[in-house]
């Protein structure tokens, strides 16, 4: 039994390794899709502009590399004799560990891709000049030597470092953002986990992974039926997230309300991928040409979930896509009818307190004329 057990037995090697022999992960899930697999300045420029290493620099700047937080690697080029081989056995093995141990061998960092890419700078006037960093301090000697051996654990392959990381950042303390878990989701079932072994890895008990996983089908198939630029969908995830988990939105895209029952293949059954194509648009409008409908998530829960059970009002949000009139229709013609006299009603209600003040304003009883006006038209289709 403890073979199956992720985290059982002291089985990864942590060495010390300088930082020119340590590279930034181009598969890293937090990047943005633009940026993975792209070369190493460009992840560095990347890190540097949108994830805050400003703050780390100054952290190391000020108190060099803390021991208890090492960053975790795998090495590249690994020969081919110890590509089958478990962590558990190779710890063991004299060959693998020389290899490790070269000062020539080269290694991806799977975690602390933020902290290496700070370091490098740190070190390197020919980074800060070239990105025009301007806010990294500078560090004295002792930093320099400091951070000029980084502490790594050394796991032999990405496979066997998928539990510690899913567990860390999909479940754990140190949570990525929404799409970044998504998409490593994806990648633990693109290396053969089902989505039941993932759950139990990363101790899954409220069906995220499962979620997770969906909306990246769906953005992925949305994408490939339609040709639609998703980026939106992927910085804005947690709206796909929460909308894809209302009944009625399920029913609306024809996805079964058990995720276990999901074709994860094709998550939208092909007649209904027109509403799938619909849903992305409310959520994330179509660039400049079509603006967004839901400008809030609230908007999912209180407005949208209640106009795609109505025929009628959904008719009007595709036909108009104002959000609130279609609302307004969701309940049926009558109960439209009911809100817009009420309205009328309090409004009317609300002038009784300053009208006596205008009552020779030639403007206010314009509108009175019109008022009256209306009221007869209503009792004349009434009497008839």
């Amino acid at each position: 039994m403890s073979k199956n057990i992720a985290g059982l037995d002291r089985k990864r090697p942590q060495l010390n390794i300088v930082p020119d022999n340590l590279h930034l992960d181009p598969l890293n899930p937090r990047l943005p899709a633009e940026t993975q697999e792209k070369d190493e300045l460009d992840i560095i420029y990347c890190l540097y502009k949108f994830f805050d290493i400003d703050e780390l620099a100054l952290s190391i700047g000020e108190n060099g590399y803390f021991d208890e937080e090492p960053l975790v690697a795998i090495p590249m080029g690994l020969p081919e004799k110890f590509k089958n081989l478990r962590a558990d056995k190779l710890k063991k093995n004299k060959e693998y560990i020389d290899f490790i141990s070269k000062p020539k061998t080269q290694f991806t960092v799977v975690e602390g891709n933020r902290r290496l890419a700070t370091i490098k700078v740190l070190l390197s006037l020919e980074l800060q000049t070239k990105f025009k960093i301007k806010t990294f301090p500078e560090i004295s000697s002792e930093v320099i030597k400091d951070i000029s051996e980084l502490p790594v654990i050394v796991y032999p392959n990405r496979k066997e470092v998928l539990p510690y990381l899913g567990v860390r950042h999909i479940t754990g303390i140190k949570k990525w953002d929404p799409y970044a878990k998504a998409r490593y989701v994806a990648y633990m079932v693109q290396e053969g986990k089902t989505l039941k072994e993932i759950q139990q890895i990363v101790a899954d008990r409220s069906n995220s992974a499962r979620k997770f996983y969906l909306c990246y089908k769906l953005v992925e198939q949305v994408e490939n039926e339609f040709g639609i630029d998703t980026s939106l969908a992927r910085n804005e995830f947690s709206y796909l997230l929460l909308a894809s988990g209302q009944g009625a939105i399920k029913d609306f895209l024809g996805i079964p309300s058990n995720l276990s029952e999901v074709n994860f293949d094709q998550p939208v059954p092909k007649e209904k991928t027109e509403n799938l194509k619909l849903l992305f648009s409310w959520l994330y409008g179509e660039g400049t040409r079509t603006p967004r409908v839901l400008k809030e998530s609230r908007d999912i829960t209180n407005y949208l979930t209640h106009i795609i059970k109505s025929p009628i009002a959904l008719e009007h949000l595709k036909a108009n896509g104002k959000l609130l009139d279609a609302y307004d229709r969701s309940g049926g013609e009558e109960n439209l009818l009911t809100t817009y006299l009420k309205r009328a009603n309090d409004n009317l209600e609300k002038s009784l307190q300053f009208i006596h003040r205008h009552k020779k304003s030639e403007s206010v009883q314009s509108e009175i004329d019109k008022c009256k006006e209306t009221i007869q038209t209503i009792d004349k289709i009434i009497e008839n």
